[in-house]
């Protein structure tokens, strides 16, 4: 898996389709592309229960990740968004003093209030994975919701972002690779 930056965008649910990477930065194959920028998804609404209610995402600020995983059933898609979303919430709470972070299923809350969104669903040819985190909520946000910069993880608008969105891209990439040789180097019975 390699870890890819791509242009900063406002993301509208239309990035998460087979070969984003590809399209970006020539890279095909297992992919975790990050990039800063505000979320305002209403058309491209992947999960179902949301569309059948209406529902929208929009957030000023959000760090955003969008893997792609070829060849693997949408369980083991939802596996990796978890264990994705596990890896964050890890890496918060050695970087945050004080901050209670929770995960609930694909979600980070904290204080009950949510940190990121996420979905997980197939392309014809792979697992495809977003998740955007807070880091500055704004106006016109339709949940209860907080941000990075709230309580003090990043600054909002900050280089800090990058910085911070690289490592933990790299680390799920380098994860992602370990995991894999781990799965070819057993000895079958």
């Amino acid at each position: 898996m390699i870890a890819i930056a791509v242009q900063d965008r406002t993301y509208t649910g239309a990035e998460l389709h087979h070969a984003f990477a590809y399209e970006e930065a020539f890279q095909l194959g297992p992919t975790i592309s990050f990039f800063i920028g505000p979320a305002e998804v209403k058309e491209h609404l992947v999960d179902l229960e949301d569309a059948l209610h209406d529902d929208f995402i929009k957030s000023e600020r959000m760090v955003h990740f969008i893997i792609e995983i070829p060849n693997i059933s949408i369980q083991e898609t939802v596996v990796w968004q978890r264990f994705f979303i596990r890896l964050i919430a890890e890496k918060l709470i050695k970087e945050v003093e004080g901050v209670d972070i929770e995960i609930d299923g694909d979600d980070l809350m904290v204080e009950g209030q949510k940190l990121s969104v996420s979905i997980a669903t197939l392309s014809q040819f792979s697992g495809l994975i977003h998740v955007g985190i807070n880091v500055h909520v704004g106006a016109g946000c339709p949940v209860d919701a907080i941000g990075l910069a709230d309580f003090g993880a990043l600054d909002s608008h900050s280089e800090g972002d990058y910085k911070w969105a690289s490592d933990v891209a790299i680390n799920f990439a380098n994860e992602q690779k370990d995991i894999v040789k781990a799965s070819y180097k057993v000895i079958g019975v």
